[in-house]
């Protein structure tokens, strides 16, 4: 199945810590598409909460790509969550 580039991905909500997207239970390649089109919707200004069922290996190497940052936060047993923000800049 092919994703709809207007369809959401995953469910997604705001919450005071970002914005969030759940993309368990999704099978490859939804859900690195999904968390990649939120992060580019939330811009350089915001952060993503990423709810996983497993370490998403792939998305790093994007993340680094697009000058961001994923660091894995506390979550549900079973689950694997990831705050993704910007990197920080550097001072000139």
């Amino acid at each position: 199945m092919k994703p709809d580039a207007q369809e959401p991905i995953g469910r997604q909500w705001r919450d005071a810590d970002g914005a969030h997207i759940d993309v368990r239970g999704l099978p490859p390649p939804m859900p690195l598409v999904g968390i990649l089109r939120l992060v580019q919707a939330v811009g350089p200004g915001g952060a993503v909460i990423v709810h996983h069922d497993r370490d998403p290996q792939p998305l790093y190497a994007e993340l680094a790509e697009i000058g961001w940052t994923a660091e894995r936060i506390d979550g549900d047993a079973g689950e694997v969550r990831l705050r993704l923000r910007p990197e920080p800049s550097l001072p000139s």
